[in-house]
């Protein structure tokens, strides 16, 4: 540094402050700052830059940034300034400490951060405050796991896009009761069409009538009734049909029977017929019956209309059906207290007559078979009321193989 700007050269003024402050200058530890002052040249102050010392009052610095001279008396009397030879060796080491000073303080703040932020990331942001209870090693459960390779895994940015919060799950249906199993429908299979199920030749005492005659099943659950050779002699128009209870010849018919069919007048050319029979089971139509269907008023009595004329026994051969419909009685109980009249050939019941009081839904149950099925054999089947009451007397198949 220039000595002319450091150094201040006292006026007429401040050498009688100095003759005053002798007692100060004595203070000067060193002879160097005596020769200076026997010079001429006087004592050095501090420059203004100096920082005031612990004995350093508040006039010496601001008397330095004014630019005014004051004597080293004044000087050293009010503010205890070392003598400029002393400031000017420490001044220099001073400065250079400064920004030594300066680095070293904030060196060993990042340092310390730098420790901090490793102790806290390993500690997993733990309280550091002394005093603060040591954390216990745990076994590692799934959670804390997966939130600690979570945060590992957030500094590397991931190329997996992360999964997006569905909605709220929808809610389960609930289940439905189990369904009772479906009731069969009650059925009987048809017999094949083609199927001969009866055949035979008929001839009336006197031959005076002849024809052949078969049953043959159609496929749809029922029957024809086809006749060939067809003759007859007498003066009348001939008919013949179906009867379970066959009358004697020359009686009177009461009824037409089943399937009635006319075969035709007097002819000596054979003659061939065929005639629906609509019977599921005709097999309980044990009889083919002759009879006059019309005579002239003049014909006598034993050809007259109405006259049984020949009875032929059938000879049934119809084939077994399948069917779902199986009945068997349980013995008579309130409101199915009727009687079994006809049994099959193996025993089981066939026709049952109802009794005063018996219910629909209670037969059935007697004889082991649903209400339907007990409707699909008796088509027609009347009821008195709300409550299904049966007619009293009436007349019930049991036997799906007589439909």
């Amino acid at each position: 540094m220039n000595d002319d700007h450091d150094r201040t050269t006292p006026g007429p003024d401040d050498q009688g402050h100095a003759d005053q402050g002798g007692a100060a200058s004595d203070r000067t530890p060193t002879s160097a700052g005596a020769t200076d002052a026997a010079a001429g040249a006087g004592p050095r102050l501090v420059p203004w830059t100096h920082r005031p010392t612990t004995g350093e009052g508040a006039t010496g610095p601001a008397a330095a940034s004014s630019g005014t001279a004051a004597t080293g008396a004044d000087t050293g009397a009010h503010t205890g300034a070392v003598p400029t030879d002393d400031v000017d060796d420490d001044e220099p080491g001073r400065r250079g400490m400064r920004p030594a000073a300066v680095v070293a303080v904030v060196g060993g703040a990042a340092v310390v951060a730098v420790v901090l932020g490793t102790v806290l990331a390993f500690s997993g942001g733990g309280p550091l405050a002394a005093g603060a209870p040591a954390a216990t090693s745990e076994p590692a459960t799934t959670t804390s796991t997966s939130a600690r390779a979570a945060s590992t895994a957030s500094a590397t940015p991931s190329t997996t896009p992360s999964p997006t919060p569905s909605e709220a799950p929808s809610q389960r249906p609930a289940t439905p009761p189990p369904a009772e199993a479906a009731e069969e429908a009650p059925y009987v299979t048809p017999i094949a069409a083609g199927t001969v199920v009866a055949e035979d030749d008929v001839r009336s005492p006197k031959g005076s009538i002849s024809f052949h005659y078969r049953v043959v099943a159609t496929g749809n659950g029922d029957f024809t009734t086809d006749v060939s050779g067809f003759t007859s002699t007498l003066p009348v128009s001939v008919q013949a049909s179906f009867f379970e209870i066959a009358p004697a010849v020359g009686d009177g018919l009461t009824s037409s029977g089943g399937g009635p069919m006319l075969l035709g007048g007097p002819t000596s050319s054979p003659v061939s017929v065929s005639t629906p029979l609509p019977i599921g089971q005709p097999s309980y139509l044990r009889s083919l019956v002759v009879s006059t269907a019309e005579a002239p008023v003049d014909a006598p009595v034993e050809i007259g209309t109405g006259k049984v004329l020949a009875v032929a026994d059938v000879p049934w051969a119809v084939p077994a059906r399948a069917t779902n419909i199986a009945p068997v009685d349980s013995g008579a109980t309130s409101f199915a207290g009727g009687e079994v009249t006809a049994t099959t050939a193996s025993g089981a019941p066939k026709r049952y007559q109802v009794a005063s009081g018996d219910l629909t839904d209670v037969v059935a149950q007697r004889f082991g078979i649903s209400v339907s099925a007990l409707i699909y054999l008796n088509q027609g089947l009347e009821v008195l009321d709300a409550e299904q009451h049966l007619l009293e007397g009436t007349t019930l198949l049991l036997d799906p193989d007589s439909l």
